[in-house]
């Protein structure tokens, strides 16, 4: 993907996510990114082949995220809340990853096949919520699998409720963790398991920064 497609990826992504895969049209996208039908779709083949685009760019985002959660080796229960944290972060900071969301939400109005929501997490927590023998988990209250339905499916709930902006969606997952965490185990304090699960975020994401390669540009962001 060039730099061109991206930037187009961007402005479609400001209008799908606000309007909708139905709600804009070609000429939207025209006018958002100041190309001709001709320079269009030259880099994409059809609306359609846009949306899966901004679709595949969020699907993409997720497995680097859960491997490096995962490799911090905290308890899984904190490993999955932490993610979701971090999702909703993503959601409420990146343009592409809510247009992504809501595009897979849409996904029957698409004629090109795009993904479903999170596609793949249910596998990914469940995995997370079962090694064997972990003595953490032995109080587990209902099935990994189960388990890791409904945190999915909450959490995309969540996201979809939320108002704008980063503090709407971490007060609406708090109210999740909340109410489904003693479905999961006994927790005595919930408020001191959530608050783990968020400094275990921000453990991961102080260790992102300390390794991260410097560079000589910064990306300019229009979301």
């Amino acid at each position: 993907m060039d730099g061109e497609q991206l930037r187009v990826m961007r402005y479609a992504a400001m209008l799908f996510a606000e309007r909708g895969f139905l709600g804009t049209s070609v000429n939207d996208l025209l006018e958002s990114t100041g190309l001709t039908k001709n320079g269009f779709y030259s880099l994409f083949a059809s609306k359609e082949a846009l949306a899966a685009a901004i679709v595949e760019y969020t699907a993409a985002q997720w497995p680097p995220i859960v491997a490096q959660f995962e490799a911090l080796k905290a308890p899984a229960l904190d490993t999955v809340i932490a993610l979701s944290f971090e999702v909703a972060e993503k959601y409420a900071t990146d343009v592409l990853v809510r247009a992504g969301i809501r595009l897979s939400l849409e996904r029957d109005a698409i004629k090109t096949p795009v993904a479903g929501p999170f596609e793949g997490w249910a596998g990914d927590i469940e995995r997370l919520l079962s090694p064997a023998g972990e003595w953490e988990l032995m109080g587990l209250a209902c099935p990994a699998d189960v388990a890791a339905r409904v945190i999915v499916t909450c959490l995309v709930g969540a996201l979809q409720l939320a108002s704008s902006g980063e503090a709407d969606v971490s007060k609406r997952l708090v109210e999740v963790w909340t109410v489904i965490l003693p479905g999961l185990r006994p927790t005595p304090d919930l408020a001191a398991r959530i608050a783990t699960g968020q400094s275990l975020r921000e453990r991961a994401r102080a260790q992102a920064v300390a390794t991260a390669p410097t560079t000589l540009w910064r990306a300019v962001d229009v979301s």
